[in-house]
């Protein structure tokens, strides 16, 4: 890695950096991230972010042994030598998550981040370059970099691609192109995180018999699936499918809505999100006019579709605008959500069980994963259908 590129800027680590593979789950990485961990959750900056505190609390030592016990034996595995992973540019924290999933699996890895310059960005690079004064991390800084420069320049993300054994792309179909006009060598391979789609699915029976502290943690657990990455997230839920007898599913949706609605007031909503907020309302009435929209103030808007066509991934909102439709059961799921682009299916008063056996039972190609309301945004090793360990490391064979 001698070559110089134009236009980057290291904002951790070298360009020079070693490539040194080492066991998924590894002493030495569970050691660093242990470390970072604590680092972030004692930084006064870093405290006043959720999503940092969020990814400090994933990357502590005793979540990564869960992962390494659900995950099983890992010790004919080794990584496969240079990651080189490209963040999305509309969820800041994203790139951590990449990078330790890098790291985890015993690779050295090169992250380009988003050009915003998110805050984020800067104070867990800030915090991994105070650890460096250890010696015991210094290994850390040589096998690994973050990097930062513009989307255009070709010939870096050429240079990166060409010494990667894996390119992972996070970002929409138009951000993937760009990035495969960069070669890879013969034998690399790469991860595309494309465009996603995910909602919801509740019954309405659930919800009118859920006590008050259920609606609360419902509510709670909605939030933070939504407003806290203001929707932008791949696995933030933006249509509700509302299963159960017509009779009760106006009484529920209200008493849902009014639930989330009181937890939205915390929600920091400035005038550029409200007035793009009404810019998309206007959008979805120059394409249907079977609809009808409940608002709570300006925090919470409710688009009620009255019709849903086959393909519901237009179905988009931010800043507190969700789509909401109504279907006689579970089954009738099924007719809506066979497209590839779909990822994460969010359920309340429904058996995840219940929507896996569907999807079997009618072969659909969408739904990759299916969770509580409240974990839409848990990450994990098994992502977008890519089982992540095995991707990103290889098998060693003994005969």
């Amino acid at each position: 890695m001698h070559m110089k590129i134009s236009g980057v800027e290291y904002l951790f680590g070298e360009q020079n950096i070693e490539v040194k593979p080492k066991q998924p789950y590894g002493e030495e990485q569970c050691e660093f991230l242990e470390a970072l961990s604590k680092a972030l959750r004692a930084d006064k900056e870093a405290r006043q972010y959720t999503d940092i505190l969020t990814f400090a609390f994933w990357i502590r030592r005793a979540n990564i042994q869960q992962l390494y016990q659900a995950y099983g034996n890992t010790y004919n595995r080794i990584g496969k030598g240079v990651v080189f992973h490209i963040a999305p540019s509309n969820v800041a924290i994203n790139f951590a998550y990449t990078f330790a999933f890098g790291m985890i699996t015993g690779n050295a890895n090169i992250v380009k981040v988003s050009s915003k310059r998110f805050v984020q960005t800067t104070i867990i690079c800030r915090v991994m370059n105070q650890l460096m004064e250890e010696e015991r991390f210094r290994w850390v800084r040589k096998e690994n970099a973050v990097v930062l420069y513009d989307r255009e320049n070709q010939e870096a993300t050429d240079y990166y691609s060409s010494l990667c054994d894996v390119r992972i792309i996070w970002g929409g179909n138009h951000t993937i192109e760009r990035v495969r006009k960069s070669p890879l060598q013969p034998r690399s391979t790469e991860i595309t995180f494309a465009d996603r789609y995910s909602f919801g699915v509740i019954s309405s029976e659930a919800i009118l018999r859920a006590s008050e502290q259920d609606m609360k943690t419902l509510a709670e657990g909605f939030y933070n699936d939504t407003y806290l990455m203001d929707q932008n997230a791949c696995s933030s839920p933006h249509l509700i499918f509302w299963v159960g007898n017509k009779a009760d599913q106006k009484k529920a949706e209200e008493r849902f809505w009014k639930s989330v609605y009181t937890e939205a007031k915390r929600y920091e909503l400035a005038d550029i999100k409200v007035s793009d907020k009404y810019t998309m309302l206007c959008e979805c009435a120059q394409k249907t006019e079977a609809f009808n929209v409940d608002r709570y103030d300006n925090l919470v808007y409710v688009v009620n579709l009255k019709e849903l066509g086959e393909d519901i991934t237009g179905y988009r909102g931010k800043f507190g605008l969700f789509y909401s439709y109504q279907i006689e059961d579970v089954e009738a799921l099924f007719r809506y959500t066979n497209h590839k682009a779909i990822q994460t299916c969010a359920v309340f008063g429904i058996e995840e069980k219940v929507i896996a056996d569907g999807i079997m039972r009618n072969h659909i190609t969408g739904i990759d994963r299916i969770v509580k309301f409240g974990h839409t945004l848990d990450i994990g090793v098994f992502w977008d259908g890519y089982d992540i360990v095995s991707v990103l490391s290889r098998c060693i064979v003994s005969l």
